[in-house]
């Protein structure tokens, strides 16, 4: 197996006379939110009850997808994704004769595609579905979960439920099990890199990778261990590993290096029981620095985690009081489920603590405001807004977008690591409000720029900032 990748960083430095972070704290609707664009505006997830998939945005509020099969067929699976651009979503839908529950694919302006049947040729019913979604490429080309093989279970067969991948051009695979039932939960941008669990001899669920198709298990366990997230280029997957000496499954990464995979465990939270506690990573930002998840302290109590290298496992609350915001005592945050591209905007889920006792969906956002000792220096509503590159990283080119308060003399420049000027982009003055500035992947002489990171540098009289960009070819 050969993994050719490169390693993402992806941030933004925004640069005032001084920079404090501001952190907000909303609970949106009840519900639970399960996926997140990278750009953090678009929430996908499924409703109480109904568990009907809907989708947010800040414009729209929350708009219901359809299809739900809770209502009709009593039961309800798999979780709803969006892609990263936020036209795409995925989720288990009802089929087109309300009879059965299939995997399905949402576009914007188009709605549900019913991805099956046709099944697989080993594929069929079972209790009246014939598989589910649980995850979706950031692309929005590929669709991953498992599908039903109807007379295929039991001590001697080889999985009621295998892990599948179904793609535009290439339609339904099947992608395998252990021996037993398998599953997929989460892929890369392209589709290539499939994440999920696939079972062991004894029917414990073991952390399993798909590259290619090809079959990875990064740990044999006969306990409940699975994996939920990639990062966008597939070198980084997260979920759990069981920890023998604590008797629960911990948080836990692996990193490709060039022809292996190296296990991270990111540990729990202080206070986590041994024998009853589970922790698992969620989500994870393009270059997975910024991790998110969910910590089961013991059977009953559970709360969201933040995890950087810089701060290690971060209880979300701790992180709200350490900012400033207190969660309302009628709310119990229970697990965060999706982080953006640049880690500024986090989703998750937690639950009323008195009656209705209902589940309810959170947004937390955090962003940098402008503050000045200097009475003369440009305050947060004068500073330009933070400049953003889509798609980051790029394969052929990226658009940055940026807000003008004023018409200003404007200088964009595109330098790669060492510090050398690789394009000018913008070099004059500007008028105020919204712009986008198409890069190609060139530099100045018109050549494509190598793969790598480069940096983006936005100048203004009044405002700084510089955003990381990377480039694979």
């Amino acid at each position: 197996m050969e993994i050719v990748r490169f390693i993402l960083l992806v941030g933004v430095l925004a640069v005032c006379a001084t920079a404090q972070a501001e952190v907000t704290f909303e609970i949106i609707a009840e519900g639970g939110a399960t996926d997140i664009s990278d750009d953090g505006t678009v929430v996908v997830g499924n409703t109480n009850g109904a568990y009907e998939t809907f989708r947010w945005t800040q414009e729209d509020g929350m708009v219901l997808l359809g299809l739900a099969t809770v209502p009709v067929l009593g039961v309800g699976a798999g979780t709803p994704d969006v892609s990263d651009d936020g036209v795409h979503a995925s989720a288990t839908i009802l089929g087109r004769d309300s009879t059965y529950a299939t995997v399905g694919r949402w576009t914007l302006d188009e709605g549900w595609l019913e991805l099956m049947p046709p099944t697989l040729p080993d594929g069929g019913l079972i209790d009246n579905a014939y598989g589910s979604a649980w995850g979706l490429s950031g692309d929005g080309t590929t669709v991953v979960g498992l599908y039903w093989r109807p007379g295929h279970g039991g001590p001697v067969g080889d999985g009621l439920a295998h892990a599948c991948r179904w793609t535009v051009d290439g339609g339904m695979v099947d992608l395998g099990s252990a021996g037993g039932n398998s599953r997929a939960n989460a892929a890369n941008y392209d589709g290539s890199v499939i994440v999920g669990w696939a079972e062991s001899d004894v029917g414990g669920w073991q952390p399993t990778v798909w590259v290619d198709e090809e079959m990875t298990i990064l740990q044999e366990t006969d306990a409940m261990a699975i994996l939920n997230t990639v990062n966008y280029d597939g070198t980084i997957v997260g979920g759990q590993a069981y920890d023998d000496s604590l008797s629960i499954s911990v948080a836990t990464l692996w990193r490709w290096n060039g022809s292996s995979w190296d296990e991270d465990r990111l540990g729990t939270l202080p206070n986590t029981f041994p024998h009853y506690g589970s922790v698992i990573c969620n989500d994870m930002t393009p270059d997975g620095s910024t991790i998110v998840g969910y910590n089961a302290y013991d059977w009953t109590q559970s709360t969201g985690f933040v995890w950087t290298e810089e701060t290690g496992m971060y209880d979300i609350e701790d992180y709200l009081n350490d900012n400033g915001v207190t969660v309302p005592t009628s709310f119990r945050i229970q697990t965060l489920t999706g982080v953006s591209a640049d880690a500024t905007t986090m989703v998750g889920i937690g639950m009323d603590t008195m009656p209705p006792w209902a589940n309810r969906w959170f947004i937390i956002r955090t962003t940098a405001t402008g503050v000045a000792d200097d009475p003369d220096a440009p305050g947060e509503a004068e500073v330009a807004s933070r400049m953003r590159a889509y798609p980051n990283p790029m394969r052929g080119a990226t658009t940055l977008s940026l807000n003008l308060p004023e018409r200003a003399r404007v200088d964009l420049e595109v330098y790669d690591v060492s510090g050398r000027l690789v394009r000018r982009l913008v070099a004059g003055t500007v008028d105020a409000g919204k712009h986008e500035v198409h890069w190609d992947g060139k530099d100045s002489s018109g050549a494509d720029v190598a793969s790598g990171i480069y940096l983006c540098r936005l100048a203004t009289d009044q405002h700084e900032e510089t955003t990381k960009i990377t480039v694979l070819r």
